[in-house]
């Protein structure tokens, strides 16, 4: 899972959505942990993607309503947590004067998701709490915390070593903190391990991350 925020809230990984963008549907009754995790992950791939603040408000909406229906339902399931943080990332992009208390929810909610199960999506818990601390501002305004974004990075990079996201977030971290030459080298692994799999367009994304992270650092 890959998504682009606010502040590059954009912490969360989702797959480039290539559907037209629809508002959201209401997510059927009785719906498992996994259909709604399912459903807030596409609000989220279409949100990131829609220019009109009406339907990303609408998919921010939909979005949290599922996740409280999640949590409710089985508050301690890793979906349900890791899909909250999602759908908190939805939310405070679409209301900026409240997104440092969002943001910090978010942070805690991730949190307890890689408590509960560290690995599950591709180690996505502690990926998405390391964007979060590396892209928010610092205190005042926002939880931003590069050194602790970098620390997280590498829990998610230590567990899944073999997915390119994970090394794009260190990447990302040790150039955010200065390690530039240790950032070059974070960058060329994600983009060797894109380049070993199948076309797609997470792959293609990727890719590109890595050449822009390389650009930027020369």
């Amino acid at each position: 899972m890959r998504l682009r925020f606010l502040w590059a809230l954009a912490a969360l990984p989702l797959a480039a959505c290539t559907v037209p963008v629809r508002p959201a549907v209401q997510t059927p009754t009785h719906a498992s942990s996994a259909e709604l995790a399912a459903a807030i992950a596409a609000d989220a791939r279409k949100a990131e993607h829609e220019s009109d603040p009406h339907i990303r408000a609408e998919l921010a909406r939909a979005a949290r309503r599922d996740a409280d229906t999640c949590i409710a339902a089985a508050p301690q399931a890793v979906a349900c947590l890791f899909s909250r943080g999602v759908a908190l990332g939805l939310e405070a992009r679409e209301h900026p004067a409240l997104a440092g208390a969002i943001l910090n929810d978010m942070l805690a909610t991730l949190a307890r998701a890689e408590t509960v199960d560290p690995a599950y999506d591709d180690a996505g818990p502690a990926r998405v709490q390391a964007l979060v601390w590396i892209r928010a501002p610092g205190w005042p305004l926002g939880p931003g915390d590069p050194e602790r974004g970098l620390a997280a990075a590498e829990r998610a990079a230590a567990l899944r070593p073999e997915y390119p996201p994970n090394w794009l977030a260190v990447a990302e971290a040790q150039a955010k903190t200065g390690a530039a030459a240790d950032a070059r080298a974070s960058y060329a692994r994600a983009r060797e391990l894109a380049t070993q799999l199948p076309d797609s367009p997470e792959r293609a994304e990727w890719l590109n991350e890595a050449a822009q992270g390389l650009s930027h650092l020369r």
